[in-house]
Parts: structure tokens; sequence; C-alpha cells
């Protein structure tokens, strides 16, 4: 009586499942991770345009600047347009390098999802 239990067990197909479940959450850990990775790019190409777009803007700012200094303007108003010009490609900067400081501090710890999830099987196993 005893054998047929042991024999009802079936061990080498749990065994099996149990590395095929092993096998695909590696899987899936490793397509995750591949999303991350390609996630982390895209927020570094976005960070490295913004950055871009900040110097440009601040260097146009500087050039009209100096633009505004040589114009044509009467002597009465050339100070003016010169504020005028340089103070929007001043603010056109910092804007651009406001939208750079708040995508990179608000950037999460790279492969927190990865993390995460092998917690999670951790507890499981």
């Amino acid at each position: 009586m005893k054998l047929q239990l042991l024999e009802d067990l079936d061990l080498g197909g749990a065994s099996g499942r149990i590395a095929g479940a092993l096998t695909q959450t590696l899987k899936d850990r490793i397509d995750l991770l591949g999303l991350e990775l390609r996630e982390d790019k895209i927020r570094l190409v976005q960070a490295l345009i913004l950055a871009c777009a900040g110097v440009i803007f601040a260097l146009l700012g500087l050039i009209l600047g100096v633009l505004a200094i040589l114009s044509l303007l009467p002597l009465e108003w050339r100070a003016v347009g010169m504020g005028v010009l340089a103070g929007a490609c001043l603010v056109s900067a910092a804007w651009a390098f406001a939208g750079l400081k708040r995508r990179l501090s608000s950037r999460r710890s790279m492969f927190a999802q990865s993390l995460a999830e092998l917690e999670k099987d951790k507890a499981c196993f």
C-alpha cells in the first residue's frame, strides 16, 4: 500500500514542472531587464535633448544680447531692446534647464521593477 502511494506522487513530473516554472520566471525577468534598459536609454536621450536645448537658448540669449547692443535702435531704446531679447532667450533656457532638472530628479532607481520582481520571487521560493 505504501509503495503505491509513493508511485502516485510522480516526483519526476513535479520537478519538471518546477524547472519549467523557474525557467519561465528567469525568462520573464530577463525580458523585464531588457525593457528597463530601453526605457533608461529613452530617458537619457530625452535628458540630452533638453540639455542641448538649454545650452542653445542660453547661447542665443547671449548672442542676441550682444546684437541688441549693436542694433540700430534709437539711443533711448537700445537698452530696452537688448533686455527684452536677452531676457526672452534666458527665460527659454531656464525653462529647458528646469525641465532637465525635473526629469533627472524624478528618475527612479535603475531596474526598480526587476529588483521588486526578484524580491517577490525570493519570497515565493
